[in-house]
């Protein structure tokens, strides 16, 4: 008797509950700008040009439970920091201090996002799965520099709803072609979180992927901070 299924059905791994991936890779800042508080007291100044572009290590850690077939929940910490000595060009108001141009400046950056996502499986063919939902986004970032004796630090922790998608395509038995996605924008500000991955299944139970991410977005209202960040990442996984 012939088998019905096609040689990319015969190759799909187990529907199991969980599945944890850990991410690692490059990052680099394309922007970085910030100006604290954004007014007249505050100097609108690009931390790129103190810290540089990059590429630093960036990491990143995903908890998904298949609650059934069409229902999963997804739990995402991903930090993000960079830092760097410089000098500005012009006098700097940042955080009720000021520094003076010309003089070396010691900065650190961190923005640490933490996620908790909700998602339906809406359309599903032989090839094809295409999921929609909501992710609450809790951001915890900061901002400090340092020059002889001056030292201003802004920290921010806040929360914003985003919508969130994700599309597979089995390319090839144990080869799916991944779109991640979440973000919202709003007039004060925006989120976008989106990656574009190829993932390999090693067994049933291991996979990997590599890929791009690119994650931009920022505030506009009593401060002003917004960045543009691209990864090349690559991730490790366990199916369970």
């Amino acid at each position: 008797m012939f088998s019905t299924l096609s040689p990319v059905a015969e190759a799909a791994p187990p529907e199991l509950p969980f599945s944890l991936e850990f991410e690692t890779g490059a990052v680099w800042q394309s922007r970085n700008q910030i100006q604290i508080p954004d007014s007249s007291a505050g100097t609108r100044f690009a931390l790129t040009d103190i810290q540089g572009h990059g590429p630093e290590a960036q990491r990143r850690v995903e908890l998904t439970w298949n609650m059934t077939h069409r229902h999963s929940l997804r739990f995402v910490y991903a930090p993000l920091g960079f830092s760097g000595t410089g000098a500005f060009g012009q006098p700097v108001r940042f955080a009720g201090s000021t520094f003076t141009p010309g003089s070396p400046i010691d900065s650190e950056y961190k923005f640490d996002s933490y996620r908790l996502t909700y998602r339906y499986l809406v359309h599903e063919t032989e090839r094809w799965r295409w999921r929609i939902g909501a992710t609450a986004f809790i951001r915890d970032a900061r901002v400090e520099l340092r020059q002889q004796g001056v030292l201003a630090s802004d920290s921010n922790v806040g929360f914003v709803p985003l919508l969130s998608s994700s599309l597979e395509f089995d390319i090839a038995p144990r080869w799916t072609a991944l779109l991640d996605f979440d973000g919202l924008v709003s007039t004060q500000g925006r989120a976008i979180d989106a990656a574009v991955k190829v993932r390999y299944d090693l067994t049933d139970h291991w996979f990997m992927s590599a890929g791009y991410r690119v994650f931009e977005g920022g505030v506009d209202n009593d401060l002003y901070a917004f960045g543009w960040y691209n990864f090349a990442l690559v991730s490790l996984g366990v199916r369970f």
